[in-house]
């Protein structure tokens, strides 16, 4: 009995979890960008950055880690 009530709840929860995922969830928006936002340089298409629900392409994982600690000041919000 116990497992039938713990396969229930699991299945429970992917439910839950899709439903929620398909009508919920927003997507991020790529923003596209050709230049990082921190140096100027162009964009590797490897390092990115998501910000309020948009994700900026980086030219480095030096770059991502200085738009992570200041994104105001790279981005302007």
């Amino acid at each position: 009995m116990k497992k039938q009530t713990a396969l229930f709840l699991g299945g429970l929860v992917v439910v839950i979890l899709g439903y929620y995922l398909t009508h919920y969830a927003k997507p991020n928006v790529q923003v596209n960008n050709k230049t990082c936002p921190v140096s100027g340089q162009n964009v590797n298409h490897t390092d990115t950055y998501v910000h309020n629900g948009k994700e900026y392409r980086l030219c480095s994982d030096q770059c991502k880690e200085s738009l992570s600690k200041n994104p105001g000041k790279y981005l302007g919000d």
